[in-house]
C-alpha cells in the first residue's frame, strides 16, 4: 500500500501519483446540504430528472476542473483532467443548462489489472470490474438526488452490457456515515477493510471497500462461511435430537 497518498480533509479524494488515478471518494455530510431551502421546494426526483445528462467533452474541462476544485481541497494534476474529458475514463455530467451540476468518473478493467488490495472482489481472474473513481455535486445542487441519478445510469450502463462487468467497486473512508449509508442504499456491501488507507493531514485513517455484484457474479463464499454453513447442517439435527430426548 502506497503510504505517501494524499488526501483531503474535506471530501476524502485520494490521489496516486505512481498509478496516475484518484484513489477513492467518500461524501461528507456537509457536502450533502443544500445550499439554500428554496431550492428543494420541488420533489427531488423530478429536480434530478430535469438536468441534462452526457458524456464529458474536452470543452467541458474547465467546468470539471472548476468544479473539482470547488468539491476538493487538492489540486490534480493535468493528466487527471484530460483523461476525464477525453474518454480514457468512463465520465458523466448533470447540466443545467450549460452549467455543469454534477459529474461521475469511473474505469472499467480487468480484475487482475486493479490494485492488489482490491484483486480478490471476485474469485474469477478473467473479468471486467467496474471502479468508480469519484462523484462530485456541486454545492448548489446537492440533496437533490443527482448523486442517485448519476449512480443509477452508471449501473444502467453496464447492466446485461459488453463487457459484462461482474463487480461494481469503490473506497470510502469507514467512518464516514452519510457515504456509507448512501452506498448502501444502493446495494453495495462492505467486502474488505483497508486500515490507514488514507493520510488526512497529519494521521492515518482507515477505509473500507463497498461492492456490487454484477450480471449474475456474487460474492465469494470463505472457508468460514464454510464451517459456518457445514457446522449449522450438523448441529441442527443434533439440536432436534436432545430436545425430543429432554421430554
Amino acid at each position: 500500500m502506497n503510504t505517501s497518498r494524499s488526501t483531503t480533509s474535506h471530501m476524502g479524494w485520494s490521489f496516486d501519483p505512481k498509478s496516475r488515478k484518484s484513489r477513492g471518494l467518500w461524501i461528507d455530510e456537509d457536502g450533502m446540504t443544500p445550499s439554500s431551502s428554496s431550492e428543494v421546494l420541488k420533489p427531488a426526483a423530478s429536480l434530478a430528472d430535469s438536468f441534462t445528462l452526457r458524456k464529458l467533452k474536452p470543452y467541458d474541462r474547465i467546468a470539471v476542473e472548476t468544479l473539482c476544485n470547488e468539491s476538493f481541497p487538492i489540486q490534480y494534476p493535468d493528466f487527471w483532467y484530460d483523461e476525464v474529458v477525453s474518454g480514457g475514463l468512463t465520465s458523466t455530467g448533470l447540466f443545467d443548462g450549460e452549467n455543469l451540476a454534477a459529474m461521475i468518473v469511473s474505469e472499467t478493467k480487468f480484475v487482475t489489472d486493479c490494485n492488489l488490495e482490491d484483486q480478490d472482489i471476485i474469485s474469477e481472474s478473467n473479468v471486467h470490474v467496474t471502479y468508480i473513481l469519484s462523484i462530485a455535486v456541486n454545492k448548489k445542487f446537492r440533496r437533490l438526488g443527482l448523486a442517485t441519478r448519476l449512480l443509477n445510469n452508471l449501473m444502467a450502463s453496464l447492466i446485461d452490457h459488453p463487457p459484462y462487468t461482474r463487480v461494481v467497486f469503490l473506497h470510502v473512508l469507514s467512518t464516514n456515515s452519510a457515504a456509507l449509508s448512501f452506498y448502501k442504499m444502493h446495494g453495495f456491501e462492505f467486502h474488505a477493510s483497508l486500515p490507514d488507507y488514507y493520510r488526512i493531514g497529519d494521521q492515518h485513517a482507515d477505509g473500507c471497500t463497498y461492492v456490487k455484484y454484477t450480471n449474475g457474479s456474487h460474492a465469494q463464499i470463505s472457508f468460514s462461511d464454510v464451517c459456518k454453513t457445514f457446522g449449522s447442517t450438523i448441529c441442527m439435527p443434533l439440536k432436534a435430537i436432545c430436545k425430543m430426548l429432554s421430554f
